[in-house]
């Protein structure tokens, strides 16, 4: 019975030891996070996102796709993305993306125009550092 248990340890440590050459966490330690948009909306989109050194600044979008890349400081604790939208197409549509270290950070974000052509406003994540 011992002699039957030796291999089984050996192959239970070496499963349980081995590391992934690759998985889709993010970086955690990464201090650069890219704000994508995509999609069909053809309005005007606004952005309100922390910046590099951890205050707010609004952005008018003048065409997606549109992309925000940013490194923060090593004094900003959190960061966060809103945006909203005017003048589209009922149905059309706005993705945000986030990553952070390369790797998106949750699922993408999917905005509707309702009825009036608007976005209503949205909020991403808060990404903590």
């Amino acid at each position: 019975m011992k002699n039957l248990m030796i291999p089984f340890i050996i192959l239970f440590t070496l499963t349980l030891s081995c590391k992934k050459d690759s998985d889709n966490s993010p970086d955690n330690n990464s201090r650069t996070l890219r704000y994508e948009l995509s999609g069909n909306f053809t309005g005007s989109i606004v952005t309100s996102y922390t910046t590099a050194s951890g205050g707010t600044v609004n952005e008018t979008v003048t065409a997606i796709p549109w992309t925000k890349e940013i490194d923060y400081a090593t004094n900003v604790t959190a960061a966060i993305i809103a945006l909203s939208g005017s003048g589209g197409v009922a149905g059309q549509k706005v993705n945000l993306v986030i990553k952070r270290g390369g790797v998106q950070v949750g699922s993408t974000i999917e905005l509707v125009a309702k009825s009036s052509g608007g976005i209503e406003p949205a909020t991403g994540p808060a990404i903590v550092f």
